[in-house]
């Protein structure tokens, strides 16, 4: 497994022909996100037509009944937040997340994605901002690896953080591994070893 970090207002400005290789689905989120969403899959086809001997050009996704974009020849996944561009990519299933921290109401959001005993324990501890995150970002890798929606994580995906670490309380476990993407930004990748 390995992931790649960029910064989203350094990616190299992609050409306007490149947009032929744009699916259906990809041109209707490059006219609603522009340039830099452009800029992002070009990165993606070029790495995963690197790490699968595809050429550029032939890398053609398709998608699950959640919307996940999916290669079959080099599972991926990817995760923006501000700034922030990360790409993972393993053998096997794959699930990324990165967020920017900033206050939010967690006491108020903790209730949505994590399971009863998790979220007692981060209320009690008054809950820390960096913890927050770094049960986001696993939840949303986790639900990315099993290619799920967010809305089903609290009761299929349970988890609990403790020392710094995400254990997954069901099976198949995968690991989880909490990373620093670039300063004040949490992510979290997960797999299958």
């Amino acid at each position: 497994m390995h992931y790649l970090v960029y910064s989203m207002d350094k990616l190299p400005a992609a050409a306007e022909a490149d947009t032929a290789l744009l699916d259906e689905h990809e041109r209707v989120q490059y006219a609603h996100r522009g340039a830099p969403y452009l800029a992002e899959r070009m990165l993606l086809r070029r790495e995963l037509s690197r790490l699968s001997g595809v050429p550029v050009q032939e890398v053609r996704f398709t998608y699950n009944e959640n919307g996940k974009p999916e290669f079959a020849p080099q599972p991926f996944s990817l995760a923006h937040s501000g700034n922030c561009l990360c790409l993972a990519f393993h053998h096997s299933a794959v699930g990324v997340d990165v967020e920017r921290m900033r206050p939010r109401n967690f006491a108020q959001i903790a209730p949505r994605f994590m399971a009863p005993e998790q979220c007692a324990a981060f209320l009690a501890r008054g809950c820390p901002m960096e913890e927050f995150y770094a049960c986001w970002c696993a939840a949303e890798a986790m639900v990315k690896l099993a290619g799920d929606s967010i809305w089903h994580v609290a009761e299929r995906f349970p988890f609990r953080f403790q020392e710094g670490r995400i254990t997954p309380l069901f099976s198949p476990e995968p690991a989880v591994e909490l990373f620093s993407p670039m300063p004040g930004f949490m992510g979290a990748v997960t797999f299958f070893k």
